[in-house]
Parts: C-alpha cells; sequence; structure tokens
C-alpha cells in the first residue's frame, strides 16, 4: 500500500473525475442555488438522481463482492461477513414483515416505522463513516502517514459533522427518513422545534471550528491533499446549509453526494480487477463484460436502480406522502396492503442493511485479508 501511495498525482484518477465523482458536495451547490426559486425543477431533479442513484449505491459493493473474481476467495474465507450475516438479514426481514399481525402484534406501518428507525440510526453513522473512507482514500493516496492525531481527528470530523449535526437537522427539519421512524415517539416534533433556533446559531459555528481545527493540521502536512482540503470544505458546507436548506434542497445535496461517492467506488474497482475467470464459471463469466471498464459497471448498477426504483419507494406509498408524479402515485395507492406490498418492503430494507454490512466487508482495510485485496484495486494506477 505504501509504495502505491508514493505516486505524486493527488486524485484517485483524474482532477475532473473526483470532482464530479468524489468531491460533487461542492458543484451540487450550484443547480441547487440555481433551482431555488423553481420548485417543481427540484424535485425532477431529486427523482431523475433518485431513479439513476438511489439503488445503484446500494447495489455498488454487493456487485463487487459477488460478481468480481477478485474476491471470490475471500467470499470462501470470511462466508460469515459475505454470506451468513446477509442470509441472517433477509430470513429475519421476511419473517418480520410478514408474520400475521396476531403474533407481531403489530400492522404494517407499526413494522416499516420500526425497520426505519433501525435505518435512520444507522444509515447516519454509514454517512459519517463514508465521509471518514473518502478521506482516507486520498490521505493514502497523498502518502501521508498512517497514524497521528490528525488521521484519529478526521474520523472524529466526519462522526461529528457528517453524522451528529445534520441527523440533529433532519429531526429539527423532520426530514422524511426521521418522520417514517419512531424519534418524534421518543422525543416530540415540538421539542426539536424549540432549540432549531439555537442550533441555527450554534451549529455553523461549531463546524467552522472543527473544519479550522483539521485544516490548522492539514496544512502542515507534507504534502498536503489538495482533494482532501476540498472535501472536508464540501463536508463543512454540508453540515451548515443542513439547517438553513429547503428539506428537498438539502436531501439532493447530502443524499446525491452519499450515492455518487458509492457507485463511483464501486465501478473504479470494477474497472481495476485484471483477475481472471474462474475456468467453467458461467456466474463470473456473465458479469466480466462490465468488469472490463469503468461505464460498463456504472450502467448494469444504474439499469437495475431504474427497474427497480419505482417499486421499493411507492410499495410504501399507501403510508406515508411521496413526492412521486401522479401516474407512479396511483401505481402505489394500487398496492395497497397487498402481498406485494410487504414483499417490496421487505427488499428495500434488506438492499439497505445489506449495503450496510458489504460497504463494511469490502472496505474493512483494518482486516489484512481484506486490505490485500481492496487497497490494489482501489490504487491501481490509471491510465
Amino acid at each position: 500500500m505504501n509504495q502505491m501511495a508514493q505516486r505524486q498525482n493527488p486524485w484517485l484518477r483524474s482532477g475532473a473525475w473526483d470532482v464530479f465523482w468524489m468531491l460533487s458536495g461542492l458543484w451540487l451547490l450550484l443547480p441547487i442555488a440555481g433551482f431555488s426559486g423553481a420548485p417543481t425543477a427540484l424535485k425532477v431533479m431529486l427523482i431523475g438522481a433518485t431513479a439513476l442513484l438511489w439503488l445503484s449505491h446500494r447495489f455498488a459493493t454487493t456487485y463487487n463482492a459477488f460478481c468480481m473474481p477478485a474476491y471470490r476467495q475471500l467470499l470462501g474465507e470470511q462466508r460469515d461477513r459475505f454470506v451468513i450475516l446477509p442470509a441472517v438479514i433477509i430470513i429475519a426481514t421476511f419473517a418480520f414483515v410478514f408474520s400475521p399481525e396476531s403474533v407481531m402484534r403489530l400492522n404494517l406501518w407499526g413494522r416499516v416505522q420500526i425497520l426505519a428507525t433501525i435505518f435512520f440510526l444507522y444509515n447516519s453513522y454509514h454517512f459519517g463513516i463514508q465521509h471518514y473512507g473518502v478521506l482516507s482514500i486520498y490521505r493514502i493516496r497523498a502518502g501521508q502517514g498512517h497514524s497521528g492525531w490528525l488521521k484519529r481527528y478526521e474520523k472524529f470530523f466526519a462522526i461529528a459533522v457528517g453524522t451528529i449535526v445534520v441527523a440533529l437537522a433532519q429531526m429539527c427539519h423532520g426530514a422524511e427518513v426521521v418522520a417514517d421512524s419512531l424519534v418524534y415517539n421518543v422525543v416530540p416534533r415540538e421539542v426539536f422545534s424549540v432549540v432549531f433556533g439555537v442550533l441555527q446559531k450554534v451549529a455553523p459555528l461549531l463546524v467552522l471550528g472543527l473544519a479550522g481545527i483539521f485544516y490548522a493540521g492539514e496544512f502542515r502536512n507534507t504534502p498536503v491533499s489538495i482533494p482532501k482540503v476540498l472535501y472536508v470544505g464540501g463536508l463543512a458546507l454540508q453540515g451548515i446549509l443542513a439547517y438553513f436548506l429547503e428539506p428537498i434542497s438539502f436531501l439532493i445535496l447530502w443524499g446525491v453526494q452519499h450515492w455518487l461517492v458509492s457507485v463511483a467506488l464501486g465501478a473504479h474497482m470494477a474497472d481495476n480487477d485484471a483477475s481472471e475467470v474462474p475456468a467453467g464459471s458461467w456466474w463470473y463469466g456473465m458479469w466480466a463484460r462490465f468488469n472490463k471498464g469503468f461505464w460498463p459497471t456504472v450502467f448494469i448498477l444504474v439499469l437495475a436502480s431504474i427497474v427497480l426504483t419505482p417499486f421499493f419507494e411507492l410499495a410504501v406509498h399507501p403510508y406515508k406522502v411521496g413526492w412521486a408524479p401522479g401516474v407512479l402515485s396511483t401505481f402505489g395507492s394500487m398496492l395497497g396492503n397487498s402481498w406485494a406490498t410487504k414483499l417490496f418492503i421487505a427488499l428495500n430494507f434488506i438492499s439497505v442493511y445489506i449495503h450496510f454490512v458489504m460497504d463494511r466487508a469490502v472496505f474493512r482495510f483494518s482486516d489484512p485479508a481484506v486490505r490485500k485485496i481492496s487497497v490494489p484495486l482501489l490504487f491501481k494506477p490509471v491510465g
């Protein structure tokens, strides 16, 4: 890993590629500002981004693990992480959703709220830890040290801003991801309304102070990582704007940035997989055609997202106020309380829970076996 990190190029692939895919927290502010007076345009932008990227990002590391021959041996060695735990999630979620009300003593919406609460709490952490992961990628790329206070501080900053500060803002704004959960059953929404004014004043100062400490340490580094400097700037803006943007605008800034990073890393690693397809393996042979470049992998991930998003999103439409246009809303209401609704609710939560597990399994660099496979796929010289 140290040998790969010695490259002077600080970017993962190139400046333009990294700015679009990895540093989108900055450029996404331009369309948000441009459409600030046109809520319909923002809604269309969010619908389009959701169709293309929402499920794509969930599937990316699962695709890496199961469709790339580089991970074939690791799947056998770590079956508990890659096979058994996902199987437990699948069985437990289906059992929870499909059990009769007489057994569960919960209607379907009550079960959705419990599953959504697990999602909201872990997803908040998941966003923060992805921010730290990106900073770690650029730290390695720049050839900076792998220990020291700044590395530890980067993780603290990512969690403090990307998880805690943003999650509090979502609770105050009544974001859909919070409203679907049990958070307001535990802490009444009125409480967040009372503290919102205080947080609007305190959070920006806190975020700026925390970012200032990072920059004080980073600019003492040799070399300074420009991508890290830019990424922390984008994350700091995200933490501040969480308290001032309308929910739909912030969802674009917060969600799309996260989705782009996941899709980009998944396709980048597939592009770098030079492993031979096992002889006689129809499975790896089938996927090999998509692992021969960045864009073919993006295509297959996006295609899966386009096909499945209407079912995953609209299965729960009878239980919430969504943003889907009329024709899709009609489709969602037709599902009603049927087995199809339960099926897609279960698949929705299964996909995101397994996404959490696979992200951890594929990027668990503290494990030597994972590091041996994943690091070369990330840092293989491009071009």
